[in-house]
């Protein structure tokens, strides 16, 4: 059995490890295509070797010698442009064929580069690939500007920071992270972002890069900013054009079934590229986060293999962490909960005391989704798992004498539970209860 796998990424990668450790047949023929030059690399440290916090060889997640003694045909430097889904063979911008059994789209997406102007000035970058973080590593600047707030965005600013750096962010929307946190919670993160020395300007549109053929500053709707480099950091694109040459259904990215499999024969999809479904409440969606990947890409080998395994569906879940910030979300924000009601249904809870900020999103009483900074990120695990299991919180608020008595028979994770809700009488008085927000918070 021949396997093609387009993508070097965490996903396509992953796919190929399985087919190889749980394939009965060592003989599956297996060629990953990459158009890189790299063997796999884990993008999300690509800002530590910036900020030189690692040695640049600690990014890499495989080495060349894994794919030969894995008996994997790595192709490096060489993008697959077109997919003849009827013969069942891949061809390369080299003019290179690739027959197979079995394809797999792991291919993810590109950066997406605004047009603005000056934006392919000399001295402005990307941190997506391990190729532009190299550039960028090596760039000797000293004032620098960072287009976009995301998780690539900070952790770039971070980076630069460390490296000596004026650093500012410019975000288009109305707070950072606009995607991962509400705007109560990002305006915490915002004041821990300025507190470490870096500006931050929200609802403010870049016009253009200015520089006599290197960059001198750079214009927003609102002021200049003098600076010789620009990071941009303003999202992914999923890489469709290669899956339409085959025929693939896409909306937002690739469309494909609990078997990862698109609606052409044979053809199966995993990771960035791929447009799937929420886990609690089956809408369709496109969480672009490590852990989706691994666990799709492994769905989609099990089928490869005949095992008929069905994916239960993708959750949103990040970290952002810089200097001695620490946050988690989960579930829905405000923006994503407009999706599946009207605000009016939501309620929100928030509690902030010496362990943090705790922000809670209930919709009949459950959570549909949380933000946590500082310490109370920590026990983000146990919250996701009230999301999970439908946990009603005013039900268990009811219930919290009951769980709080001596010699209760309930487990531990509730008192624990009860603890992060300020129920406990073990908090101070000044560290207890939430306060509840009602209609359309922000």
């Amino acid at each position: 059995m021949k396997v093609v796998i387009v993508g070097n990424g965490i996903a396509g990668n992953e796919v190929a490890s399985y087919l190889r450790e749980h394939g009965n047949d060592r003989e599956i023929d297996i060629t990953i295509l990459s158009a890189e030059k790299f063997p796999e690399y884990d993008p999300c440290s690509l800002p530590y070797f910036v900020g030189e916090e690692v040695d640049r060889n600690v990014v890499f997640r495989k080495t060349l010698d894994y794919y030969t003694d894995s008996n994997i045909n790595l192709v490096l430097d060489n993008k697959a442009v077109s997919i003849d889904s009827k013969d069942k063979k891949v061809t390369t911008e080299k003019g290179d064929v690739f027959p197979y059994d079995s394809l797999v789209l792991a291919h993810g997406g590109s950066l997406f580069i605004p047009p603005i102007p000056g934006v392919q000035m000399d001295g402005v970058f990307s941190c997506k690939v391990l190729a532009e973080a190299d550039k960028l590593a090596g760039h000797k600047g000293t004032k620098a500007v960072v287009i976009g707030s995301g998780a690539i965005g900070i952790e770039a600013a971070e980076a630069l920071k460390l490296k000596g750096y004026e650093v500012t962010i410019i975000e288009l929307l109305g707070w950072i992270m606009p995607t991962l946190f509400c705007e109560t919670a990002a305006r915490f993160l915002e004041d821990d972002m300025r507190g470490y020395g870096i500006e931050v300007f929200t609802s403010e549109k870049v016009l253009s890069i200015e520089g006599d053929g290197s960059v001198k500053l750079v214009k927003t709707d609102k002021r200049e900013i003098p600076c010789d480099t620009v990071v941009v950091a303003t999202g992914v694109v999923p890489g469709k054009p290669l899956a339409l040459t085959a025929g693939v259904i896409c909306d937002r990215g690739l469309l494909v079934n609990d078997q990862m499999l698109t609606n052409v024969e044979d053809i199966y999809a995993c990771g960035d590229c791929v447009q799937t479904y929420d886990a609690c409440t089956g809408e369709g969606c496109m969480y672009q986060l490590k852990h989706n990947a691994i666990e799709q890409a492994r769905i989609a080998a099990r089928n490869i293999l005949g095992e008929k395994a069905a994916y239960t569906g993708a959750y949103p879940f990040a970290r952002a962490h810089y200097f001695d910030t620490h946050a988690v979300t989960f579930g829905k924000t405000m923006k994503g909960a407009e999706r599946i009601c009207s605000l009016d249904q939501v309620e929100v809870l928030e509690r902030r005391n010496v362990n943090g900020y705790l922000r809670l999103l209930l919709k009949d009483g459950k959570v549909i989704g949380g933000q946590a900074i500082g310490k109370v990120a920590d026990s983000t695990g146990l919250l996701m798992g009230c999301m999970w299991n439908g946990l009603d919180i005013h039900e268990f608020k009811e219930n919290w004498p009951k769980i709080a008595a001596l010699g209760s028979n309930y487990p531990w994770q509730d008192r624990k539970l009860g603890q992060l809700l300020g129920l406990s009488t073990l908090d101070t008085e000044e560290n207890q209860g939430f306060q509840r927000v009602h209609a359309i918070v922000k």
